[in-house]
């Protein structure tokens, strides 16, 4: 539990020093949809490992951005489908000697960031970093929820990337893994926004998606019950062929923790640990779908 603490406040002091990110929109517009996945920052003790690793994966553009506070200099690499930032690669300290281990934390769209930190206390989460005005990113916060799960809410000052159907290469699905998915569906309803609705596909038992908007965001699902299973939220990036995309991360120095399988609505998915440790999915979308899809 130390060291889950530790790597928690080690992330949310990380969120607190950034700045100058580029805008998420460029031109700005005024579209926000609440609820949705925006962004994805990766926190880890090697950052220039994972952007060499996701260039070669998903074909990633690298930026980076030399940041410096008080506390020293904090460079993050921008990750970009073409000239789209999709991801920010921040680097975290290791918790122990010559460990590296990184974390994917994603950000959904919310109307007042304030107001989504303080529905997520009172329903007994913890803020990791405060709301935070960022130089042309908008206002920012990271909470835990009341199993650990770290997840960002954003106000993006650009607005939000549009309603379109994802390109390899862009995130394309968010799943919750929780002891209490029906419990965990509740909470992020009443801090995101989300409407939970349950979702019987499949023959899958206490499973559940969160909506808003019309449109499907995420899924709620229960963790395994291995020793090593956790709660936490996954992200999925859209590829044009999942096995092609598993066979590369391996090749690139990463594993394939969960090979490639048919989902009960059809898709084709796979489950990656990059080489600094972090857990990431791919989705092949295949046939194409309308955004409004659930994988």
């Amino acid at each position: 539990m130390k060291k889950l603490v530790a790597a928690l406040l080690g992330i949310a002091a990380l969120g607190a020093a950034a700045a100058d990110l580029p805008p998420l929109n460029s031109p700005a517009t005024s579209e926000h949809f609440q609820g949705k996945f925006i962004w994805a920052d990766l926190f880890t003790a090697d950052p220039a490992a994972a952007a060499d690793f996701y260039a070669g994966l998903f074909a990633w553009k690298a930026t980076t951005i030399d940041r410096t506070s008080s506390s020293g200099p904090h460079p993050t690499i921008i990750m970009s489908v073409g000239d789209r930032p999709v991801a920010g690669l921040c680097r975290r300290r290791s918790l122990q000697k010559d460990e590296v281990h990184g974390r994917w934390v994603g950000y959904v769209s919310v109307p007042d960031v304030a107001k989504a930190l303080a529905a997520a206390t009172a329903r007994g989460g913890r803020i990791l970093s405060r709301a935070r005005d960022l130089p042309q990113r908008g206002t920012r916060g990271i909470f835990a929820d009341r199993e650990g799960v770290v997840l960002g809410v954003l106000n993006s000052s650009s607005g939000d990337p549009g309603e379109y159907l994802p390109e390899p290469g862009d995130w394309a699905w968010s799943e919750l893994f929780s002891r209490d998915p029906a419990a965990a569906g509740l909470f992020y309803h009443d801090v995101i926004g989300c409407d939970r609705v349950v979702d019987d596909r499949g023959g899958r038992a206490n499973r559940f998606v969160l909506v808003s908007g019309g449109y499907s965001r995420a899924s709620v699902t229960t963790v395994s019950n291995g020793p090593k299973a956790h709660p936490a939220w996954l992200l999925f990036v859209r590829v044009a062929n999942v096995d092609e995309t598993a066979a590369r991360a391996v090749s690139l120095g990463g594993r394939v923790l969960v090979p490639p399988e048919r989902t009960p609505t059809g898709y084709k998915r796979a489950i990656l640990a990059d080489p600094t440790g972090a857990f990431i999915g791919i989705v092949e979308l295949d046939p194409p779908v309308a955004t409004k899809a659930q994988p």
